[in-house]
Parts: structure tokens; sequence; C-alpha cells
């Protein structure tokens, strides 16, 4: 009542307050097993600000890729409640407001670059479904992670690399409002996933899709997030969410500054305790 009285007195309009991309509510999941049922998230509260590149970090068994398959609408919930811009996981799917990338890049070996980059508008199309283009057509988006020039090979001609280059692009043709990632660079050898971690937050800044990225390494975390959410294990549920006090255009060398080092420090102590 304060603030009308003020906005009233002055004309002055506070400004709304930033839109959740993502909301969850007392979050919970379990899976049935032959031993009874399993809870692998329990009671996860946390508002996630359109536009944010939050990392998720925990031990193995603390839920981090099921966090992101129930945001996408691939697990149901057991209880609480989860809202994506504001719909619910089935109908920002069903809209295309989220894409995934997982950690297999997962082309179709029989068709190239280009050619796996069109699949989902190609796909949209056929079921009749309303598609929201990226600005970029798939030749700028390939262009754009670094492929110019590779749009006519096919998945075996490329390094794992350049084939999540290819997954990346792929889930951005369809201009995502969420992106989900998992793990997407695990598996790639330590220089590779250092180029990629440069190219991701690039792409990031470029087209200010919310990411949510699952990881298992604490640099990557520190490097990525704007926030790290540590979640624990046995059953997940929210450890901390830690803010990252760097600067949003990062450069690798920055893993050797202060505030990362005590960034890093304290999610490996937070890791230790879980």
């Amino acid at each position: 009542m304060e603030a009308l009285k003020v906005a009233e007195d002055t004309g002055f309009i506070p400004p709304a307050p930033p839109r959740a991309a993502v909301s969850l509510d007392r979050l919970s999941v379990a899976f049935d097993t032959a031993n009874g049922p399993i809870v692998a998230l329990r009671d996860i509260t946390l508002d996630i600000e359109d536009g944010t590149f939050l990392t998720i970090l925990g031990p193995s068994g603390c839920g981090k890729s099921t966090l992101l398959r129930v945001v996408s609408d691939l697990v149901p919930m057991a209880g609480g409640n989860a809202t994506v811009f504001g719909k619910s996981p089935e109908q920002a799917r069903r809209g295309r407001d989220i894409a995934f990338v997982f950690q297999d890049a997962a082309l179709l070996p029989w068709r190239t670059a280009l050619e796996n980059v069109k699949l989902p508008l190609e796909m949209g199309i056929r079921r009749g479904q309303e598609i929201h283009r990226s600005e970029r057509s798939p030749e700028e988006l390939l262009a754009m992670v670094g492929l110019k020039g590779r749009e006519n090979a096919l998945p075996h001609e490329l390094s794992g690399g350049m084939r999540q280059r290819v997954a990346i692009a792929r889930a951005l043709v369809c201009k995502p409002k969420l992106l989900l990632m998992d793990e997407p660079f695990g598996a790639l050898d330590e220089i590779t996933r250092d180029r990629l971690n440069e190219e991701i937050l690039r792409i990031w800044q470029e087209t200010g899709t919310t990411i949510l990225f699952v990881t298992h390494s604490i640099p990557e975390a520190v490097f990525l997030g704007q926030k790290v959410l540590m979640l624990a294990a046995h059953p997940g549920r929210v450890k901390e969410l830690v803010d990252v006090g760097l600067p949003r255009d990062r450069k690798l060398k920055m893993r050797e500054s202060a505030e990362f080092v005590r960034t890093a420090a304290r999610l490996r102590e937070l890791l230790e305790e879980c």
C-alpha cells in the first residue's frame, strides 16, 4: 500500500519484479523400484530469473538430471509444483519454449550437420505446430557455433566437440526461451571443453536464453554460472544457492582470480558436506 501511495503522489511507477523463467515450489519426485519407492528430489523450492545462467552441482544420485527432466516434462512430479514462464512444464514443452542438450549429441547419422539442425523445424511443420524460428537461419546458427564450412559433414566426419556444437545449434533453431544442458561437455577432452565453455557463454550473451546447466566439474560450474545450485543427496534437496561474483564477460584466465578460487573453494566445502 505504501508503494502504491508513493506512485499516486509522485507519478513514479516502480519497476516490475524480474520474471521467473522457472519456479519450483516444494517440488518432489519419487520412483517406484522393486524395493519400494525412492525419493529422488524432496521439497525443492527455487525461482530462476529469466536470462539467468544457472549451473547445478552435487554428488552422484542427488537428482541433478532428474531436476532438468521435471522442468522439461520428461519426468512427472510426485508433489509440489513447477512452472516454466508461468506455464506448466507440459504447456512449455508443447509450446516449444524448452530445448534440451544431452551429454550425447544424439545426431541422426545419415543426416548432415545442417540437416540435423533443421530437424526440429521439419518435425514441427509435419505435426502442424506453431514454430518459433530463431532470427538466425540454420546455416547462420552453424556459423555461430564455429562450424561454417562443415554444413554437409556427416556426424562420423565430425569430432565429439563438433557434434556437440551441432546439437547446440539444433537446440537453438526453434528459439527456445529455456535451454537445459545435462553434462553436455562431460565426455570431451579438457581443451575442447574449455573452448566450448567460452562458446556457450558467448551464445548465452548473444541470445539472452535462460540456461540450466548440469555438471560434475566445480571449475566449469563457477566459470559458467551466475549462480550455482548445490544439491545434497538421499534425497536430492537444495543445499545452497551460491552467487558467483564474476563479470558476465568471462575469459579462461579468470580461473586464476581470487574470486574464482574463493567460490570454487566454497563449493568444494559444500560438496564435501553433502
